[in-house]
């Protein structure tokens, strides 16, 4: 039984190790920038590479954080769902004056394969703020199906943005 233990935290020192090892190359090949808050530097770094654009310097300056080409500013808010979370919403806490464009939700399984990308003008994200709550939220069931982003055309043959696509298994 002793044996079994010690190869149980062999196993996990190792799973320690293999993760931080992974966390230094992503931040070497710029996909995360920090340490924290994993899952939002991955949206946004996705979101980046999908739509051609350049991410801020800082992920403190206020409202966005990547620029397209034209100029447009991008605000994105990333989830990964486990199959026991319930939530299904995303906090909205910016004012109409807001130096945001594109306001997109990226929504991952809990294998941060993408369950669904919502991609909302500003201006009309302010129309689906739920406000029988306490706090200001979008609710996903009430994005109109316009804004559901189509992963096949934005994605397109890139392999690198391919391996987020969840394998179908029919």
């Amino acid at each position: 039984m002793k044996t079994d233990s010690l190869q149980l935290n062999d196993e996990k020192i190792i799973a320690i190790e293999n993760f931080l090892a992974a966390l230094n190359r992503l931040n070497e090949l710029g996909i995360l920038n920090n340490r924290k808050d994993f899952t939002s530097q991955l949206g946004e770094w996705l979101i980046a590479e999908m739509y051609g654009a350049t991410l801020a310097d800082s992920g403190k300056q206020k409202d966005w954080d990547m620029l397209l080409v034209d100029g447009k500013k991008i605000q994105v808010k990333t989830h990964s769902k486990a199959k026991t979370t319930n939530r299904k919403n995303t906090d909205f806490n910016y004012t109409e004056d807001a130096q945001i464009d594109i306001f997109i939700i990226v929504v991952f399984n809990d294998n941060y394969k993408i369950k669904n990308i919502y991609e909302i003008p500003f201006k009309e994200a302010f129309k689906l703020i739920n406000n029988d709550k306490k706090y200001k939220v979008i609710n996903w069931n009430k994005i109109p199906l316009e804004y559901n982003v189509s992963l096949e055309e934005k994605i397109g043959e890139n392999k690198l943005l391919k391996s987020f696509l969840e394998v179908s298994s029919e």
